[in-house]
């Protein structure tokens, strides 16, 4: 489970889910963790941060119970930027109300409706 004062949402590090030998996934309800197939009500760790790795090995010692972890396809976490379609954290995207653009990419569709519309663009005249 999630250590005290570790650093959630680190990049570097890989969300993963953990799996039972029968391929389900681990789940929390409401009188304690159990193993779903629906995949969308898995609870997702950070490998290194939650030591996953390490009390995996600590369940199959104590209890004998083989679990594995897999990581959360990349387009599960990320957000897709629909303009260069680069993949970037959830908070570094913007929806303009069609559309997920990346900083750049909002930049520059900022930038040709400000051309559009004859407004300066950077002090410089259009």
């Amino acid at each position: 489970m999630p250590r005290i004062g570790h650093r959630r949402n680190d990049p570097t590090d890989v969300k993963v889910f953990i799996l039972n030998p029968e391929g389900n996934y681990l789940t929390a309800a409401p009188d304690g963790l159990r193993f779903t197939p629906d995949r969308s009500r898995a609870l997702i760790f950070d490998f290194r941060a939650d030591q996953v790795a390490e009390q995996l090995r600590e369940i199959q010692t104590v209890h004998g119970l083989v679990l594995r972890a897999e990581p959360v396809p990349l387009a599960e976490i990320y957000e897709t930027c629909d303009r260069c379609k680069e993949l970037f954290m959830p908070f570094m995207t913007f929806f303009d109300g069609k559309r997920f653009l990346c900083a750049d990419c909002r930049r520059l569709v900022a930038g040709s409706r400000e051309t559009k519309t004859g407004r300066k663009i950077s002090g410089k005249p259009c």
